[in-house]
């Protein structure tokens, strides 16, 4: 066909990257749709200049699907409403319509021929209604088919070849907690900042004399302040996967699922590739299989519920260097005595692993206490009054700036949790959730609304400063100083005692001055004030 037909409206000049195009650049950082851009902008100025015409770029990869090309299925849909001969595409070459698999290219083809989808290359024009012509296309997706069919087998049998090998095949993405990715070598190495998480999770389910549960380990984890994997609180589920993970004890697993109609199955696990030996360990083999009898066991045991009592300080100390919450370390060590019996010591230290910081647990137990008493209870309601507006952290209340900021970043986060909880329902609905995961969810989310509001509200009405001489400073030293007796003279157990402190401060920041020796500076709980003010 040597030019259009006056039915042609318009010309889609279509360009994309193919993988080809994107080796190229990563070889010789040559800008591939540059060039595309170019040849088509010439060709369609000095041949077709009295058409309507444009450029359409596919930003991304050298995807095949048309689902995973947003420009050229738009393209596709705007030609499937209009009138047959109305349009024409202008590509580098055929192969750039695409060449996936016979579903795909049985798209593009069925659209070609009803609407009669002139197709413009460099050197020649191809008409769909024309027997030569479309079987010309026909031929050249055909072959471009199989050499797609050829890469992606190529593809895969590397990748299985390679894990094999005990190669991490998943790149950068889905990298187990407790591991970092090398990309040099291709394999997992243990991350110091967050292997020692997982040891402390299958110590606390596989301990002889005192094993916990998915639970009461989540309890726990939550309560020290320590972040799950993605950054939140611990769940069971998230627990469990972690105690039946291979990857801990350096085994590699590939090929466990297949795509089959566009849903993921589970394959046979004879048809797994499993490397074993693939990297280091952060669990030994006896634990890991301790841990797996245990979870077996459990199956059929009755569920008893194993509640993890955190110690007084849990999720109080925050290192001043780093700003990270400190935690408990804990040991007992045995020695011999000259007359051969032994003895134990025990050692309690509050830790900040990052900036080596030990101060021992007690002292700044004794330490926070003291200050409980002597800078809160003991002193004057007019000098506390002074002292609350410095130790209530106004930047949580006012963020020591403008209160119009404030209140518009509560009002956005308010808006962002109803629009969470829309979607947890949805989850829920479509069964991507379990109604446990739901309403623990649900509940974290409600609690953090029912917070953000009262700040909201507490702002709104400039309580946090103009009010505070309406406080009760008399009735909140009372306070401070029944919970004071209580504990110390209460029989409360640890996770009672960390209520009441915590109930009282915020936070307390810990200054290292000198070996054994440190400082600290701790801030009021805010609902302090605010139950003072709205009661």
């Amino acid at each position: 066909m040597d030019k259009l037909p006056e039915s042609v409206q318009y010309i889609f000049g279509y360009i994309r990257r193919s993988r080809q195009d994107i080796a190229r650049e990563q070889k010789t950082e040559d800008d591939t749709l540059t060039e595309q851009r170019t040849t088509l902008t010439k060709s369609l100025e000095n041949y077709y200049n009295y058409y309507d015409w444009d450029i359409y770029e596919e930003i991304g990869s050298g995807a095949d699907a048309v689902e995973e090309r947003p420009v050229f299925k738009n393209i596709l849909e705007k030609i499937r409403q209009a009138p047959a001969r109305s349009y024409a595409i202008f590509v580098k070459d055929i192969s750039r319509l695409g060449r996936g698999n016979y579903e795909q290219m049985g798209i593009v083809e069925k659209i070609l021929i009803d609407k009669v989808l002139y197709v413009i290359t460099p050197s020649q024009i191809y008409d769909p209604s024309d027997f030569n012509d479309i079987e010309y296309l026909k031929f050249h997706m055909f072959f471009a088919n199989l050499e797609y069919g050829k890469i992606t087998r190529r593809m895969r049998e590397a990748r299985y070849t390679y894990a094999s090998r005990g190669k991490w095949m998943t790149g950068g993405g889905g990298i187990p907690f407790g591991y970092k990715f090398n990309p040099k070598k291709q394999i997992l190495e243990i991350d110091d900042e967050t292997a020692w998480v997982v040891k402390k999770v299958y110590n606390a389910y596989t301990s002889q004399t005192d094993r916990k549960g998915y639970n009461a380990i989540c309890n726990q984890l939550n309560t020290e302040g320590i972040p799950s994997p993605q950054g939140k609180k611990w769940k069971p589920i998230v627990v469990r996967r972690m105690l039946r993970n291979q990857v801990y004890i350096g085994t590699v697993l590939f090929r466990t699922t297949e795509i089959r109609n566009g849903k993921k199955e589970k394959l046979p696990e004879q048809f797994w590739i499993k490397a074993e030996n693939a990297h280091d360990p952060i669990v030994s083999e006896e634990q890991f299989h301790l841990a797996a009898e245990i979870m077996e066991e459990n199956k059929s045991s009755p569920k008893v519920k194993l509640d993890f009592e955190p110690q007084p300080l849990a999720g109080l100390i925050i290192c001043s260097s780093c700003g990270n919450k400190m935690q408990r370390q804990y040991s007992v060590q045995n020695y011999v005595k000259k007359d051969g019996t032994t003895s134990s010591y025990k050692k309690e230290f509050m830790q900040c692993l990052p900036c080596k910081v030990y101060i021992k647990y007690r002292a700044i137990e004794d330490e926070l206490l003291r200050i409980l008493q002597e800078d809160f209870i003991s002193l004057d309601s007019s000098t506390l009054k002074e002292r609350l507006k410095e130790l209530i952290d106004i930047e949580k209340i006012q963020d020591k700036g403008n209160p119009a900021d404030l209140i518009n970043m509560l009002e956005n986060r308010l808006k962002q949790i109803e629009r969470e909880l829309t979607i947890l329902r949805k989850q829920l609905i479509k069964e991507r959730i379990t109604e446990e995961e739901y309403d623990v969810e649900k509940e974290e989310l409600l609690k953090e609304q029912n917070e953000k509001e009262k700040q909201l509200s507490l702002i709104q009405e400039e309580m946090a400063s103009e009010k505070m001489d309406s406080i009760n400073i008399e009735e909140i030293q009372g306070g401070f100083k029944s919970l004071y007796d209580l504990y110390m003279n209460g029989d409360l157990s640890r996770g009672e005692k960390n209520e009441i402190l915590r109930g009282i401060f915020d936070y307390v920041i810990l200054e290292k001055t000198g070996k054994g020796k440190f400082n600290l500076n701790a801030y009021i709980n805010t609902k302090v004030i605010i139950n003072s003010l709205t009661n």
